[in-house]
C-alpha cells in the first residue's frame, strides 16, 4: 500500500483556498494524493484527525484562508486552528502542514493564493514532501 498526502482545503474564501489547491497539485504530480474540503477552517483539524489515523495517510496539508476583520473572531479561529495542527501532529507523529493562511487584504490573499512567487499551496506541498524525506 503506497502512502499518500491528504490536503483538506475549506470551502469559505473559495477562489483563493482553490488556487493554494491548483498549485500544491501541480506540485505534487506523480504522488498520491487525496483531497477532501470542509466548510472552513475550523473545520479543518476535525478532518485531518480523522485522516491521520488512516494507515495509507503519511501527511496532512491543511489550506483555508481566514480575513481578518473589526472584531477578535479570526485571531480566534486562526489560533484554535493553529494549536489543534500542531497537537495532532504530534500526537500522530505525522507532518501537518500548515497553510492555513490569516490574511489582512486582497493583496496578501492574491500574492500567497494565486501568485507564483510567495504561492503557499507550493510550499505546503513541498514542505510535506520535504518531510516525508526525513
Amino acid at each position: 500500500m503506497q502512502k499518500k498526502i491528504a490536503i483538506v482545503a475549506s470551502e469559505f474564501n473559495k477562489e483563493y483556498v482553490d488556487g493554494l489547491l491548483a498549485h500544491c497539485q501541480r506540485e505534487l504530480r506523480g504522488h498520491p494524493t487525496l483531497t477532501v474540503r470542509v466548510p472552513g477552517a475550523y473545520e479543518i483539524p476535525l478532518l485531518a484527525q480523522r485522516l491521520l489515523q488512516r494507515k495509507d495517510i503519511a501527511a496532512v496539508i491543511a489550506f483555508g484562508v481566514i480575513w481578518q476583520g473589526q472584531t477578535a473572531h479570526a485571531d480566534l479561529i486562526a489560533s484554535a486552528v493553529t494549536n489543534r495542527l500542531m497537537a495532532l501532529s504530534l500526537k500522530f507523529d505525522k507532518p501537518v502542514i500548515h497553510q492555513v493562511l490569516d490574511v489582512r487584504n486582497e493583496r496578501q490573499a492574491r500574492a500567497r493564493c494565486l501568485g507564483k512567487k510567495l504561492n503557499r499551496g507550493v510550499e505546503g506541498a513541498r514542505a510535506a514532501l520535504k518531510m516525508l524525506e526525513l
